[in-house]
């Protein structure tokens, strides 16, 4: 038997693709779909000289959120009308009977502005949070090597972050979408940065011995669990997203890999060999107590990702030689299989609602709910492992 603590070039090799990797899982349950009533919200074409384009996006963003029929002129249970100007939107949502809901300023880019607008007719109508102004990062291999890209959650505005010609991995969103972090071998080794997208700099926050990969911000940005080997096996760390010494959260003898955080910020979910397969733990974010097993009835599970609302974890797994998105609900602890022609890495939107994830290089919008996936069209092929701001 080859010992891996003797090879440590083997060793990161074979954890790295432990890391990279989606297990499986055998399915047995199907969410159920609740009838779902559509919100008619009717749009008045908004004026200005991007007035078209503006009306345009803002129909294709309130569609998008599976709760919203955009309807035309005065038909509607609501009104949205507005007007584009060179700095924003002034929009205006009403009641069919002429009741004013909000009059309101969205300041920026025509485009992003319109993404808040819809964003902000979505909260009043459904009393869920829109994610039309969410950013959207992930890896493509379009180029040749995995490099990093961010854009806007419809697919507009992608452009690449970076341009090392090296395999980048596992990206993560802060949730004002100004950070990012990510695995990359641009060292010759697995390790993490940080690019402040503001300003573009990048710092290397996470270069220890061994494997430093997953990396994953906490609600309020101020720290990142990721998946350190530094001390032998792979274990989950959490340390400030500025650097410094981190914080060692789990002691196994297995692989722990993928953490992500619950919107409280006080546990993490993770994928841990421990027992033998893959499967789904929950600890708290201080690995003061002891780890909780989520029982799914299935075999392997990893890359989970906690839903905005605490409710559902996502996670991926493989039926019959395929990749698919898995559910688990952490009230009922049920887990669910959501797709079954493909799919994997999912990443929640801000409504708890939708799921982005990937699929044979393309990314896809999945509504939980109505079983329905959208694919979200880039300029570049090749894509995955998508992180979505909230």
């Amino acid at each position: 038997m080859t010992d891996l603590n003797s090879s440590p070039s083997l060793f990161r090799t074979i954890v790295f693709t432990v890391l990279l990797s989606s297990f499986c899982l055998s399915a047995h349950a199907q969410v159920d779909v609740s009838p779902n009533v559509l919100v008619r919200v009717g749009i008045t074409p908004l004026s200005g000289s991007e007035g078209k384009m503006a009306t345009e996006v803002l129909s294709a963003d309130l569609k998008r959120t599976g709760m919203i029929s955009p309807v035309s002129g005065g038909s509607g249970d609501y009104i949205a009308s507005g007007e584009v100007t060179d700095s924003g939107v002034a929009g205006k949502l009403s009641k069919k009977s002429g009741e004013q809901v909000f009059s309101q300023t969205f300041s920026g880019k025509p485009r992003a502005a319109t993404h808040e607008f819809a964003d902000a007719i979505t909260k009043a109508v459904t009393g869920l949070p829109g994610f039309a102004s969410s950013k959207l990062a992930f890896i493509s291999s379009s180029g040749g090597a995995k490099e990093l890209y961010l854009g806007d959650i419809d697919g507009y505005n992608v452009r690449a972050i970076t341009h090392d010609g090296v395999i980048c991995a596992s990206p993560s969103l802060n949730h004002e979408a100004t950070k990012l972090t990510y695995t990359s071998y641009k060292s010759g080794y697995p390790d993490i940065y940080l690019i402040d997208l503001a300003s573009g700099g990048r710092n290397r926050i996470a270069f220890f011995p061994g494997i430093n990969s997953g990396p994953s911000f906490s609600p309020d940005g101020s720290q990142i669990a990721m998946t350190l080997s530094k001390d032998g096996n792979p274990e989950v760390y959490v340390m400030s997203a500025s650097g410094g010494s981190p914080e060692r959260i789990t002691r196994t003898r297995g692989a722990e890999t993928s953490p992500s955080w619950s919107p409280t910020g006080d546990r993490l979910v993770y994928s841990s060999d421990d027992r033998g397969s893959p499967q789904l733990f929950i600890s708290s974010a201080s690995g003061v107590t002891e780890a909780d097993r989520l029982v799914t009835g299935n075999s392997y599970c990893t890359k989970p990702d906690w839903s905005p609302d605490g409710k559902l974890i996502a996670f991926t797994t493989r039926i019959g030689g395929q990749f698919q998105i898995g559910v688990f609900d952490v009230a009922s602890r049920n887990a669910h299989l959501i797709t079954t022609s493909g799919g994997q890495d999912p990443a929640w939107t801000a409504d708890s609602r939708h799921l982005v994830y990937s699929n044979n290089g393309r990314l896809y919008l999945l509504d939980v709910v109505s079983h329905q996936s959208l694919p979200i069209e880039t300029s570049i092929s090749g894509n995955g492992e998508p992180t979505v701001s909230r």
